[in-house]
């Protein structure tokens, strides 16, 4: 098989193994379905245009993560600056399988937080990627990994008590909730 034919396999396989989660990735992330799409397009044409650069010292998941954060990150920055002077987008369908009301309760509680809790959430609890894997993506210590997302939970929980849909969280010794890892 020629040079280019591995490349072309390999990328396939990588699509088929990653595509789905590097979508929710962006969805949940973004907010947006359509965005979310292109940027799994986007990570892929960026993989194949730096496969030769690829050393192999990260697994490829973390690696498409990588440049799924970094391509994002340049979206959100550019989304800031046009957001100043636009009105909102309108809530669009979605074509995952959970009821409407929930997907969209869960993408209104996710945009109530930061940028990098949003991030270490949908990596951590919604993509199932260990502390390891999430700090080497998002180019952080495990702590500080640890840290936000234990932010994250705790605005969370407090948000949903707030509305009224859980009782106030149950916390361990030292103040961190429990599940936290």
């Amino acid at each position: 098989m020629t040079q280019q034919g591995d490349l072309a396999k390999s990328i396939d396989d990588l699509y088929d193994r990653y595509a789905d989660e590097l979508y929710r990735y962006a969805r949940f992330t973004l907010g947006d379905a359509h965005l979310a799409e292109d940027v799994v397009q986007e990570v892929f044409i960026r993989a194949i245009r730096g496969w030769t650069s690829f050393r192999g010292d990260a697994a490829a998941r973390t690696w498409l993560w990588q440049i799924a954060r970094n391509h994002m990150r340049d979206l959100m920055r550019r989304r800031q600056v046009r957001n100043r002077y636009s009105a909102p987008n309108p809530v669009e369908d979605y074509d995952v399988e959970a009821p409407f009301e929930s997907l969209v309760e869960l993408e209104d509680q996710l945009a109530r937080l930061k940028s990098d809790q949003r991030q270490v959430f949908v990596l951590r609890c919604m993509q199932d990627l260990s502390v390891k894997d999430t700090a080497e993506i998002l180019g952080w210590s495990e702590a500080k990994v640890k840290t936000t997302l234990s932010r994250a939970l705790a605005k969370l929980r407090a948000d949903l008590a707030e509305m009224g849909r859980i009782s106030a969280a149950p916390v361990r010794k030292g103040g961190e909730p429990r599940g936290v890892e």
